[in-house]
């Protein structure tokens, strides 16, 4: 259940500025990996995001 969480994550950090699609893409495109490590790389892609 750890992508639903990322998911209102980065919902709730971006606001209007969140893509569905653009969040997808950066899950997929690292393909299978650890959670935790999805975990860091979907905060670092939030950050990104923001600015």
């Amino acid at each position: 259940m750890k992508i639903p969480e990322l998911r209102a994550l980065a919902e709730s950090q971006l606001g209007d500025r969140f893509d569905i699609r653009a969040f997808h893409d950066q899950l997929l495109a690292r393909g299978a990996l650890p959670l935790d490590v999805l975990e860091c790389f979907t905060k670092a892609w939030i950050e990104d995001q923001r600015q």
